[in-house]
């Protein structure tokens, strides 16, 4: 009997053992962590002067799977302390961020991807830049294009060498919500890598919209939007790297005056860079100017970013910093003074 139950045992564990192999080559589990304790030193809104505490701004756990040989999947959530993401408790909440199949080699250089998934606006731009823990790319953080979009994508290459390659997606234009409507976005971007260290894209987007009445004359008129935007970025190696990313948008009778509906026509621009003052200390800088309508004065805003990315490990930052957003025409309010909103903080980021 002891021996019968010493074989069960043994089978038991390999079968265990066996088991969790094969979960290991199927299935890969990543995360992300970002945060602060930040300051607002000043505040157009005097009530926000002097607020400070300590913040989660984005978690993410991934999933990676292998479902078969030609296909591969993902399913990744999202937490931070945005009101959109909060219970309705006002706690840390918990979303779907992308979820989707990948059809690998659907044809020669070429992946399909089904589900939620990235879109290309700016997906290659925010690894360039790398520090999303302290502040999301231009476009990503002026609304202009959502991260994500349920549809379909098919990317890849089309030089052998990898030099030239595309994306082009046809998505719901809903990000991580339903389809509400009929109408869809259409996104296509080209990435060129000529050399090594630079690479640029080149990218479009189109999203139809239903038609809009306009009060002043009381008829139909077309509210499509297109984008464009160019990013270009040179790295050397672990050294130091700079980019540059620049878009436009016009929004087909977007704009109301005090006539006629017209189009509406925003610009953004984006400079960057970094460089390495030792093995794991690095300088971060970076410039943005947004103009929401270009028919409209005063309305410009700037960014201004700069920290010191200490390394305390590979997948581990500390990066003291200080960021400056100033309106073209400031609105204080509660008392303020404040000609911008200036708020330092120490943000801590790491991956596993």
């Amino acid at each position: 009997m002891k021996k019968l139950y010493s074989i069960s045992i043994f089978f038991i564990l390999f079968a265990s053992i066996s088991f969790a192999q094969s979960a290991t080559d199927k299935f890969k589990f990543s995360g992300l962590m970002f945060g602060d304790y930040y300051y607002n030193v000043n505040n157009v809104d005097g009530n926000q002067e002097n607020l400070n505490g300590f913040q989660f701004r984005r978690i993410y756990f991934t999933a990676d799977i292998a479902v078969a040989e030609s296909f591969d999947a993902r399913f990744r959530t999202e937490t931070d302390q945005s009101a959109n993401s909060n219970t309705s408790g006002g706690k840390l909440g918990v979303m779907i961020k992308d979820a989707y199949l990948k059809w690998k080699g659907i044809f020669s250089g070429s992946d399909m991807i089904f589900g939620l998934s990235p879109t290309p606006a700016f997906d290659i731009s925010e690894n360039a830049w790398g520090y999303r823990s302290l502040e999301k790319t231009i476009m990503d953080l002026n609304g202009i294009v959502s991260s994500r979009d349920l549809g379909v994508d098919l990317k890849g290459k089309i030089t052998d060498a990898g030099t030239i390659n595309y994306w082009v997606k046809i998505g719901n234009n809903a990000s991580n919500g339903p389809e509400t409507d009929k109408y869809k976005r259409y996104y296509a971007l080209v990435q060129l890598k000529p050399v090594d260290g630079f690479q640029a894209t080149i990218y479009y987007d189109y999203g139809a919209k239903a038609d809009v009445t306009d009060a002043f004359d009381k008829t139909s008129k077309p509210n499509n939007a297109y984008v464009a935007a160019l990013f270009l970025n040179y790295q050397m190696k672990t050294d130091f790297a700079i980019g540059f990313e620049g878009f436009t948008r016009s929004i087909q009778n977007g704009y109301k005056t005090t006539g006629a509906l017209m189009d509406q026509k925003t610009m953004g621009l984006s400079f960057w860079a970094w460089v390495s003052l030792a093995d794991n200390f690095r300088l971060v800088a970076r410039y943005d100017s947004y103009d929401p309508n270009t028919d409209v004065d005063n309305d410009k805003t700037t960014l201004l970013l700069a920290g010191l990315d200490f390394k305390a490990a590979k997948n581990v930052s500390i990066i003291p910093n200080v960021e400056i957003f100033t309106p073209e025409k400031v609105t204080n309010t509660n008392g303020s003074s404040a000609s911008s909103n200036l708020q330092a903080r120490v943000t801590f980021a790491f991956t596993f």
